[in-house]
């Protein structure tokens, strides 16, 4: 990267130690845009159960130019054809890629996932954001021209459509191994203080080749030594899942502020984003824009609670919903006791989205399910470096591990409730057992 970008600025970083930037990266970073990133948490409400997840989107955009930096660095080191195109191709390439790692989240909105659908409707996401923002905003597409690349490609690469060349380097930064996941998987587990997330991060970086497909294309593959490597990175992401961001109290504080999200939208309480977001086409008014993040709804958070509004507590740590029902495993038995136990709470009077709420979640390990996509080639292929780098397969042929968890998700049913409705609701939990137990009783005497 030093030789291809000759870069003069570094920040220190707790993960990878230094994050090297180029004049026009840094430019970038100073804008108003970009630095209302740090006023974006990484994990919104995560901070309730572990109290040091603090970072935010601005330090995860700068770990993901880094990590993608690496594995294009990796890449480049085990395919040295790819240098054939000249050196002022692969600055352009790396550049184009940097730019799109960087920016990838500059169109989140407060609260990151949590908001979106409430400030952007339905049919409008925080790429399409992102893509307008690197398109229009003068401060940022200025710099990436300057540099002889073209905001468009950069917006591209967010979401659109791609070239070959893009739809490599979109692998990159969006696809099942991509630099992203490469970074919030450590950078997310460094910051709460757990290990769920922790894997072999230089090796994973090295793990990826391109090889010819059999139209001639250039196509991502894993190199068959390195295969253990994204073993444990798959399973670092399915564990930090299942203790991270579904988390059962941290799940409990994303439902509220759900709720609470739908409470604005009801008394026409939403901030002014500077956004025209009805259309896939959306419009930003960068001045109001650039002010709009956590702190401005915690400011109305601070507000209601202040005006007794019972999502507001909670959301200032003053209350929190209770789990009275959490099963992970899939089985017909636990997916009747959720059932259940909703009925026996309606039948109290208690109401769903105010009383008590549901979550029903499948968790994967990963999302491989296929030895081969529409056209019979292998997804993800396997090469071998003893065979010329020649494929021999698909990740699901030469992992026994992933083959066996594909069709084995985690499936997360739960109810809360408030603490009003807590009373209640065990009582009705009591009724609920003992039904199930009564039910389950008659079915095993009458097998016997």
């Amino acid at each position: 990267m030093n030789q291809l970008l000759q870069p003069t600025h570094r920040i220190r970083d707790p993960i990878y130690g230094y994050i090297w930037l180029t004049d026009a990266e840094l430019k970038i970073i100073d804008t108003s845009i970009f630095q209302r990133l740090r006023r974006i948490g990484q994990l919104a409400l995560t901070k309730y159960v572990y109290p040091t997840a603090e970072h935010s989107r601005f330090v995860h955009s700068l770990g993901v130019l880094q990590a993608a930096t690496n594995i294009f660095e990796e890449v480049l080191r085990f395919n040295p054809e790819l240098r054939q195109g000249g050196k002022n191709d692969l600055q352009q390439n790396l550049q184009l890629l940097r730019f799109a790692a960087l920016l990838h989240d500059i169109g989140h909105m407060p609260f990151s996932h949590a908001a979106e659908k409430f400030l952007l409707g339905e049919d409008i996401s925080h790429e399409d954001i992102g893509k307008y923002i690197i398109q229009n905003c003068t401060e940022i597409s200025d710099e990436i021209q300057k540099q002889k690349v073209s905001p468009n490609a950069v917006a591209n690469l967010l979401k659109g459509k791609q070239t070959q060349v893009l739809a490599i380097l979109k692998k990159f930064i969006s696809d099942e191994f991509d630099a992203d996941r490469a970074d919030f998987l450590l950078r997310d587990s460094y910051f709460c203080g757990v290990k769920y997330g922790e894997y072999d991060y230089i090796r994973y970086a090295g793990s990826f080749r391109l090889i010819d497909n059999e139209e001639g294309e250039k196509a991502f593959a894993i190199e068959k030594g390195n295969l253990h490597a994204v073993e444990a990175f798959l399973l670092a992401r399915y564990h930090y899942y299942l203790q991270v961001p579904y988390h059962r109290t941290r799940k409990g504080y994303d439902i509220v502020l759900e709720r609470y999200f739908r409470d604005l939208t009801e008394r026409d309480y939403l901030p002014d984003a500077g956004l025209e977001a009805g259309t896939s086409d959306p419009e930003i008014d960068f001045d109001r824009f650039q002010y709009v993040d956590d702190y401005t709804i915690f400011e109305q958070i601070k507000n209601d609670m202040a005006g007794g509004n019972p999502w507001a507590k909670i959301l200032m740590r003053q209350d929190r919903l209770h789990p009275i029902f959490d099963t992970e495993k899939e089985s017909e038995g636990n997916e009747n006791d959720f059932l259940d136990l909703q009925e026996e709470l309606d039948n109290t009077g208690l109401k769903e989205d105010q009383d008590y709420f549901t979550f029903d979640k499948k968790v994967e390990v990963h999302k491989i399910l296929e030895k081969s996509d529409e056209k019979g080639e292998s997804v993800y292929p396997v090469v071998d470096k003893n065979n010329d780098y020649k494929m021999i397969g698909s990740i699901l042929d030469h992992s026994s591990l992933l083959e066996s968890t594909r069709k084995k998700p985690a499936h997360l049913r739960r109810i809360y409730v408030t603490t009003a409705s807590k009373p209640m609701a065990e009582k009705a939990l009591t009724r609920c057992r003992q039904r199930i137990e009564a039910r389950r009783k008659r079915k095993k005497e009458g097998a016997s």
